[in-house]
């Protein structure tokens, strides 16, 4: 027997080896005819189809205000040909990489995102065409938009203002950023109605009435076209407050003045009083806070007029607020005490001559009416219409021979004053 080379054997080995696989690939073949499951693919003719093309996608509006929405569509692209068709799939925040739940579907779509916040915010929405005769899938195209938070403003506190004070500018505190304001309901006090403010504007205050005014005043915020809720704060502005004005006074010297009693016709607080006078000689303080000057008595050392000029200042409070109102002068005069001299014209006389005496006044307005005791006799004489330096003729006449006396015991000038005094 012939011994086979070394290469011959492994030609001859891989060559059985194969025959034998091919044999049991082919029994096995012949054995499993049994069928366990089954599929069918159906393959057209793809020559004639388009597949789908990316859009460009779009807001309108693209910013807006919570609460409100934006319509998102697209333009251009394409969905392809073919049964069943393609269709535009939305999503919010992301493009999805796999399985995702869409926010809509079709060339456009209405959105109405929130924004709890006090700033602006953006959100991404994404758009791409998918599924289709080919079951074919085109980029996600992205489209922004902004939604604007509602504006809101804090209150300012209440204020309470004097007639006619200049109101400063209250700072409003608001969001978001760049908000500005309306303002209303103040034209009864003087704050006129404005938008477009970033602050409650400087203002003069006004109330022509008696009695308090207050307006409640509305603060509406607006920003990115959005507007917010209104909130209200009020304004009272206080009357200038006035006074029932004081006659004046005249008395003589030595009378009792009865308390001079202030009062107002100004209502809704509590008006107290402050006076001066510019003569306290006249029996009356420099200055008070009291609702009345007390009774006094009339006090004039001098020979001619004493004159004091009383100024009263009403003050009204309320709300806090205290304002001066409008004051009040009046003027308190005190006639001098009259007095005179008496002097005999002549100083000796025959029996029976009348006797005359000469009226030197020395204080007091003529005429005067004076009362004159002879010899220390009781009642007194009245001499009326008496004038300064003019000779008063004494009756009756003495008749007794010697020395008389002739005594001076009342004045009482034009003015009603007495000597002496009557309280």
């Amino acid at each position: 027997m012939q011994k086979m080379s070394k290469s011959n054997y492994t030609r001859r080995f891989f060559s059985l080896l194969l025959a034998m696989v091919t044999g049991l690939v082919l029994v096995n073949v012949t054995q499993s005819t049994a069928q366990i499951s089954s599929t069918s693919v159906t393959v057209h003719d793809s020559s004639s189809t388009t597949l789908p093309s990316a859009a460009t996608a779009s807001a309108s509006p693209a910013s807006f205000c919570t609460g409100s929405g934006t319509t998102l569509s697209i333009s251009g692209g394409h969905l392809g040909s073919g049964t069943p068709a393609a269709q535009w799939v939305w999503y919010a925040d992301a493009c999805p990489t796999a399985t995702a739940t869409p926010v809509g579907t079709g060339a456009s779509i209405n959105v109405s995102p929130a924004n709890p916040g006090t700033q602006p915010i953006t959100k991404t929405y994404y758009v791409r065409a998918e599924g289709g005769f080919c079951n074919y899938t085109t980029k996600c195209v992205p489209v922004t938009v902004t939604i604007n938070p509602t504006p809101a403003v804090t209150a300012p506190a209440n204020q309470v203002y004097c007639a006619n004070a200049t109101a400063a500018a209250i700072v409003l505190n608001g969001t978001p950023t760049g908000v500005t304001y309306a303002i209303s309901g103040g034209a009864s006090v003087g704050l006129a109605n404005a938008s477009g403010l970033t602050q409650i504007p400087s203002f003069t205050a006004i109330n022509a009435t008696s009695a308090p005014v207050t307006a409640t005043i509305s603060i509406t915020p607006s920003a990115n076209g959005c507007t917010g809720t209104a909130v209200t704060y009020t304004v009272t502005v206080n009357p200038t407050a006035a006074m029932v004005a004081t006659s004046d006074i005249t008395k003589c010297n030595g009378n009792t003045v009865s308390a001079i009693a202030f009062s107002s016709p100004t209502t809704g607080g509590t008006v107290t009083y402050s006076w001066t006078n510019d003569n306290p000689s006249v029996g009356i303080a420099a200055t008070g806070t009291t609702s009345s000057i007390p009774s006094f008595t009339a006090t004039n050392a001098a020979c001619t007029d004493a004159v004091a000029n009383i100024v009263v200042t009403p003050i009204y409070t309320n709300g806090g607020q205290t304002c001066n109102g409008t004051p009040d002068t009046f003027v308190v005069r005190v006639r001098p005490t009259p007095n005179a001299t008496l002097a005999a014209v002549s100083a000796e006389l025959c029996q029976g001559t009348a006797v005359q005496v000469a009226y030197t006044a020395t204080c007091g307005t003529a005429p005067f009416n004076v009362e004159i005791r002879q010899d220390g006799i009781t009642p007194f004489q009245t001499y009326n219409g008496v004038t300064n330096g003019s000779n008063i003729t004494i009756t009756p006449t003495p008749t007794s021979q010697g020395a008389h006396t002739y005594d001076l015991m009342k004045i009482t000038d034009a003015n009603g004053c007495t000597n002496p005094v009557t309280p």
